[in-house]
């Protein structure tokens, strides 16, 4: 009978371990809409808190993850390069700086916040800064 029991809890703990918990975080398609609006607020974002009088922009998407709240997590790891355009003169997406010494590639991790149903959207972590 114990057998039985505990067969039966290490299947369901096995069961439950392979498909993720409800609520945790997932590996994400970049390439989605709600993904790639999320990661444009987060550079946005990211460019308007910083004091560099130059434009930042995504160069490499390492990783993005989701997570189902009561909203959407959205979790990146990105490679951010400065451009050649400064802040002011940005009407458009810029090339990143030729000279890497300027353009310094960095790894940065950022989270965003939405919840779409209430016009919420927020970058909650951003190693950038």
């Amino acid at each position: 009978m114990f057998l039985k029991v505990l067969a039966t809890l290490l299947a369901v703990l096995l069961a439950l371990t392979s498909a993720g918990f409800v609520g945790g975080w997932r590996d994400a398609d970049a390439n989605r809409k709600d993904v790639q609006d999320a990661l444009q607020f987060a550079v946005a974002q990211h460019n308007k808190a910083s004091n560099d009088m130059f434009v930042s922009q995504v160069s490499r998407v390492i990783k993005v993850q989701t997570q189902v709240v009561s909203g959407i997590n959205y979790s990146f790891t990105v490679e951010m390069v400065r451009t050649a355009c400064r802040k002011a003169d940005v009407k458009e997406v810029c090339a990143a700086h030729p000279d890497k010494s300027i353009a310094m590639p960095h790894e940065c991790q950022i989270k965003v916040y939405n919840q779409a149903w209430t016009s919420t959207i927020k970058v909650t972590q951003n190693t950038c800064q």
